[in-house]
């Protein structure tokens, strides 16, 4: 072989090394990282850091959802989530939740401003494997955030929880294809929410080309104010209120029968309807 020759051969050698490591170096940069999902660690959760000098106690029992009960006999009811009650969809995958990230387990128990509930439970944030279970179980789509002020140190996080478990539609919020779109929440009666029920309302539309029949839907807000649609057929195009007071039922108006009491917050709350297999169908935030 002529020393020209042999001199290309090897140009071109050292050619076919260098686009090979370009290659891979530039490999990860367009490949993603395959986490788990659903594993309890700190980097996974993505969540705060967990403070120094809390409170350690043990579990004893699992409530539900949002609740414990620990071995010195107080429960803790969980800052910041609300998950669903006994015989809503998914009371048990959030149950089943919690029991496998607490079971058994001595956790970490942190307070902020307000330490009880007007059930004398203490409110906390419990921590367990370096990760706030609050947080936690919203991320996994068994709650809706739900923070009630004083306790909102960490109201952002749980928005933000939520928001990734929605986009993602996981648990609560695996999706429904009803065209039902709730158009407006009026929160603030005029007067006290209390003595007028009927003046805050919220209006449901359908949106689609067929009628939906709504027996067995749900409509919720963040607390555990829950309305269950009796017979009742949405025509497509047409819209209906839902009253929070008594009234007479019509085409167009539905009451959901309290008195002396309100359900919409007037600084913030949020909507969930739901079809009768609990899939989300809208929701509406303000």
């Amino acid at each position: 072989m002529t020393l020209k020759r042999r001199s290309l051969s090897i140009a071109i050698l050292f050619f076919l090394i260098s686009l090979a490591c370009s290659g891979i170096d530039s490999a990860p940069a367009n490949t993603p990282t395959a986490l788990p999902v659903f594993t309890a660690t700190p980097a996974q959760g993505g969540g705060p850091t967990k403070p120094d000098n809390l409170e350690t106690v043990a579990i004893a029992r699992i409530i539900d959802g949002d609740t414990v009960e620990l071995a010195d006999g107080r429960r803790v009811r969980y800052i910041g989530i609300n998950t669903p009650e006994r015989g809503q969809p998914y009371y048990q995958d959030a149950s089943d939740t919690n029991r496998q990230l607490v079971g058994g387990k001595t956790v970490q128990l942190e307070l902020d401003v307000e330490t009880l509930d007007k059930y004398g439970r203490a409110l906390g944030y419990i921590w367990a494997d370096g990760v706030m279970v609050n947080l936690e179980i919203v991320r996994r789509g068994f709650a809706n955030a739900f923070t009630v002020p004083p306790n909102v140190r960490y109201q952002e996080e749980f928005r933000g929880a939520e928001r990734e478990a929605r986009e993602a539609e996981r648990g609560l919020w695996a999706g429904s294809d009803v065209a039902l779109k709730i158009v407006q929440i009026q929160a603030d009666a005029p007067g006290s929410d209390r003595e007028n029920p009927n003046g805050e309302w919220i209006e449901i539309t359908n949106q689609g080309f067929e009628p939906v029949q709504i027996q067995g839907y749900t409509l919720k807000d963040e607390a555990n104010h829950i309305y269950t649609f009796g017979n009742f057929a949405l025509q497509a195009g047409a819209s209906f209120r839902l009253y929070s007071g008594q009234g007479q039922n019509s085409n167009n108006a539905l009451y959901w029968g309290f008195v002396g009491e309100s359900v919409w917050n007037n600084g913030s709350d949020a909507a969930f309807l739901r079809d009768n297999q609990g899939r989300l169908v809208d929701t509406f935030a303000y």
